[in-house]
């Protein structure tokens, strides 16, 4: 059962995730792994104010927050997915960004943005703009990604928070 896409037009955040993992992809919900830190930090962050989890992962667009995959396919990881799908996912998902233009869209993994963008990036906020959207990097929320650890991550979703909050300050 494969991951939904969580879209609509002018969404303040879409996150985009590489593809979903294998326990993901069987539950069709997105970051449903034990050990992912995805939602945790999505709360701790004060991104939602409320904690949510993976079960209720629909319930991201009312914080009018979006989700979706670069690939749809579910694998145990990026190294599983050859550069033909990659490529192919970022044209697509390059045409969903296009089509529902989010204020911000946030790579969840250097890899995926920089497979993405054809470039090397560092963490954070970007120089550049898809689909007129500030970009945002950050480290993969997987359990596996031991060269950041959860408290890390904490770091980047406070920065992504912030850049959300400016968005939302324009708005009103």
């Amino acid at each position: 059962m494969p991951t939904t896409d969580y879209l609509r037009p002018g969404l303040d955040l879409v996150f985009v995730g590489i593809n979903p993992g294998l326990r993901s992809d069987a539950a069709g919900r997105h970051y449903a792994g034990p050990g992912n830190h995805f939602w945790p930090l999505l709360y701790e962050s004060g991104i939602v104010p409320e904690a949510i989890t993976c079960l209720e992962d629909e319930r991201i667009l009312d914080f009018n927050i979006g989700m979706t995959n670069m690939v749809a396919r579910g694998s145990r990881g990026i190294d599983d997915l050859s550069l033909v799908e990659l490529r192919g996912g970022a044209t697509l998902l390059l045409a969903k960004l296009e089509r529902y233009h989010p204020k911000i869209v946030c790579f969840n993994g250097k890899r995926i943005y920089e497979v993405f963008a054809g470039h090397r990036c560092n963490f954070g906020l970007q120089d550049e703009r898809v689909a007129d959207a500030m970009v945002f990097v950050m480290p993969s929320t997987s359990a596996r990604t031991a060269s950041h650890q959860r408290a890390d991550k904490l770091v980047y979703f406070r920065q992504l928070k912030q850049a959300l909050d400016g968005v939302r300050e324009k708005k009103s």
